[in-house]
């Protein structure tokens, strides 16, 4: 039971077993990604065949947009069979400051440090989808409804689904909050499938840096808004690279000035 109260230490909600914890995870991820083929199916009838559905930046922001919903009504119904607040359940609770300062310093830490390691073995920083996406909405005024997609929609889903849903069950369990935040991690990082492998391994740095968090703070909120953050912050890195205010690379020497004082 300690363990249990880690991830949730002021909560009197008991996490569902592991079996409906699956099940509860599964129905929500099969509901936030058919509400996303269901819109993307409208949006190809309505632009036509012809159009780039995988890099247009309305097209994207509408379906994650549109799609959140779907995945947040099945997770309110799972922390409702548990005859809980869904506030409670999920852990929407204000962190405590000392561990949003941990947070700032972890992502502060550990962006730089990714950004290297991609230096490092020739790629770049901001992945091609970015700096796509950034341009596609740019050019098609639909920045506002990108920054709203992958700064609040995106984070609040994830996040609720996997650090508020799925690791408090795992860790309840056998398993414990550690191979809970792995494989939590590792399930988060498969999402990511629009990206190079060699980026799905950064996708599990941050989603372990993430259920480390969760465990730490007992807050789902923190690492909501701390992805909301690293989300943010990869794109203002993608603008910088299209607007030819750098170049994909540049942030990585400059994260390893920042790292190492070598600047």
């Amino acid at each position: 039971m300690a363990r249990v109260r880690s991830l949730n230490p002021v909560s009197p909600c008991k996490p569902l077993g592991v079996g409906a914890t699956l099940v509860w995870s599964a129905a929500a991820l099969v509901a936030w990604i058919g509400a996303q083929v269901a819109l993307a199916v409208a949006a190809a009838f309505w632009l036509g065949a012809s159009a780039d559905l995988a890099s247009d930046a309305t097209v994207i922001s509408v379906v994650v947009i549109g799609a959140a919903p779907a995945a947040l009504i099945v997770i309110a119904f799972a922390a409702r069979t548990a005859r809980c607040g869904i506030v409670e359940y999920l852990a929407l609770r204000w962190p405590a400051p000392r561990h949003v300062a941990l947070g700032l310093l972890c992502f502060a830490v550990l962006i730089p440090t990714v950004d290297v390691v991609s230096w490092l073995a020739g790629r770049e920083v901001s992945p091609a989808f970015v700096t796509n996406v950034y341009r596609s909405a740019r050019d098609g005024g639909a920045l506002p409804f990108l920054v709203v997609a992958l700064v609040v929609a995106t984070p609040l889903v994830e996040e609720a689904l996997f650090r508020g849903l799925l690791l408090p069950g795992l860790a309840a369990s056998r398993l414990g909050p550690t191979a809970a935040i792995g494989l939590t991690a590792a399930a988060w990082a498969l999402m990511h499938i629009q990206y190079a492998p060699f980026y799905l391994i950064q996708a599990l740095a941050f989603g372990v840096a993430f259920g480390w968090l969760r465990w730490r703070s007992g807050s789902t909120l923190l690492t909501i808004v701390l992805h909301g953050v690293v989300n943010l912050v990869s794109l203002i890195q993608a603008a910088a690279v299209v607007e030819g205010l750098t170049t994909a690379r540049g942030f990585a020497a400059r994260g390893f000035a920042l790292l190492y004082g070598a600047g």
